[in-house]
């Protein structure tokens, strides 16, 4: 867990109590220095944080000499930002007056900042459409309102990595595997029983996922309360659909067809057990196959690829790098014009050739890097593992295009989410009531939401879209079908 996660309430007020002061600073400091139309000789500086993204030092550097070479004059000044310092880095910058003009935050990062008024409105400042320019589903987390306070950078989405010896054990294939989180719960403990392993798991105590898949499966755990002068949120997790949702989760890991390392174990939970032929799939970024390639040579030769689990909405979860121009800025229009060239499709397509990360940029999208590549397979083992690399990166860029951030554009979420894990863990492992549980946890979010307001703008609720038809195969099976089971889902890599 990172430190800023671990706010208490009266820090939380502390917090916005110090963030209230900075509009005096921020207004300060964009007035005393020059800007792009002041008519100064002297060179511009924009001070430009990343995040995690040392390792790509050499293309941020030509990116940043491409974009000076387009703006004579400009120096940009870089800092990359080790993920788990980017929080108290930030905050204390910005309590001295020194925030970055331009600033990128995983998306839980800028759920933080995002109604502490850190973040100047691009909208005004940007030379181009952003709603033709920005996949919807990566937009809707940056836009609040009116407003929009940041661009979505580099995106990753999920894909299902399966091994098909493990998955055929237990008496599936992958044609009779469920396609929805429902599906697979009521094909777990028959897999389970069958082979002692397990057909999947994901965090429900430690790092839960089920926030996220909540809404994902059109469940929203929130209501609006506008009986005062403004309205704001409430939580809404006495809701049936709410409750319902849930019983089933606590149903599943009861029974036994989830590992106890679903409770205590988080996400890095996931790829070891897989890596153990303990879990028959896992529901990843397709960047994952490399480890597997590189750790455990046997079980990459079993594994394939398919689309991604999801919810009931049928649409998979965008994890969003944004790039903000904070409310401290001396050059807000260069710096927001920076986020933009960092975004652009070029600049984009020549990161995504270096990680296995995808564009948020739709013109991107149809580059012959996401293409499907042939369903032949390769007799060299090297092409054929950046063969099967190749088609879940293709397929997970297929699936951007209904995909969505669930990660609500709230500064409290990861409180709201701690509280969450922290009752859920005791009804999973000390057997408490769930619903005693959540009337707890109720009132923790409500105190929690009195504290830092919100609104309903800000939770995600898009619309349901069909189904996908399977793409082309990309991988041919390597195992005979078995009859089917009558049983009825970060940085660079």
């Amino acid at each position: 867990m990172r430190a800023f996660d671990r706010l208490t309430q009266p820090a939380i007020a502390a917090v916005l109590a110090l963030l209230a002061t900075l509009g005096g600073v921020a207004a300060c400091s964009r007035s005393d220095g020059p800007t792009q139309g002041s008519g100064s000789a002297s060179r511009v500086e924009l001070q430009f944080w990343t995040l995690a993204l040392a390792p790509f030092e050499d293309y941020i550097r030509e990116r940043i000499a491409a974009f000076e070479a387009e703006n004579p004059g400009v120096k940009v000044v870089w800092s990359d930002v080790p993920y788990e310092a980017i929080d108290r880095k930030l905050m204390a910058a910005a309590a001295a007056g020194r925030a970055p003009d331009l600033v990128n935050m995983a998306d839980r990062t800028f759920a933080r900042f995002v109604a502490m008024d850190a973040m100047v409105d691009l909208k005004p400042l940007l030379p181009g459409d952003v709603s033709a320019t920005y996949l919807s589903g990566a937009l809707r987390l940056p836009s609040l309102g009116d407003r929009l306070l940041g661009l979505p950078w580099y995106l990753t989405t999920q894909t299902v990595l399966l091994n098909e010896p493990v998955l055929t054990a237990g008496g599936l294939t992958r044609q009779s595997l469920g396609r929805d989180w429902k599906s697979l719960q009521r094909q777990a403990l028959d897999f389970h029983q069958r082979t002692g392993n397990y057909l999947f798991s994901i965090p429900l105590g430690f790092e839960a996922d089920l926030p996220f898949m909540m809404l994902a499966d059109g469940v929203v755990p929130f209501t609006e309360d506008r009986s005062g002068p403004q309205p704001r949120l409430r939580a809404n997790l006495l809701d049936p659909a709410v409750i319902a949702f849930l019983e089933g989760w606590v149903a599943t890991f009861r029974s036994g067809a989830m590992p106890a390392e679903a409770v205590t174990g988080g996400n890095s939970h996931q790829p070891q057990l897989y890596k153990e032929r303990r879990l028959a799939l896992i529901n990843t970024g397709p960047n994952f196959l490399k480890q597997i390639q590189r750790d455990s040579p046997t079980v990459f030769q079993g594994t394939q690829v398919e689309p991604a689990i999801t919810g009931s909405l049928n649409r998979a979860h965008i994890a969003v790098m944004v790039l903000s121009v904070t409310n401290q800025s001396r050059n807000p229009e260069l710096a927001a014009r920076l986020a933009w060239f960092m975004t652009s499709a070029q600049s984009q397509l020549l990161l995504c050739r270096r990680a296995v990360v995808l564009p948020s940029v739709t013109a991107a999208l149809d580059d012959p890097l996401f293409a499907f590549p042939s369903a032949e397979p390769l007799s060299d083992p090297a092409a054929e593992a950046e063969r099967r690399i190749q088609y879940a990166r293709a397929l997970s860029a297929r699936a951007l295009r209904d995909a969505v951030a669930f990660t609500p554009s709230l500064e409290a979420w990861p409180d709201l989410r701690r509280a969450f894990e922290d009752g859920f863990k005791r009804v999973l492992l000390d057997g408490r009531d769930l619903r005693v549980t959540l009337q707890d946890i109720q009132t923790t979010w409500d105190g929690i939401l009195a504290l830092v307001p919100g609104t309903m703008d800000a939770v995600p609720r898009p619309a349901a879209v069909p189904a996908r038809q399977p793409p082309p195969s990309g991988q041919p099976s390597t195992q005979r079908s078995t009859p089917a089971s009558t049983t009825g889902q970060g940085s660079p890599a």
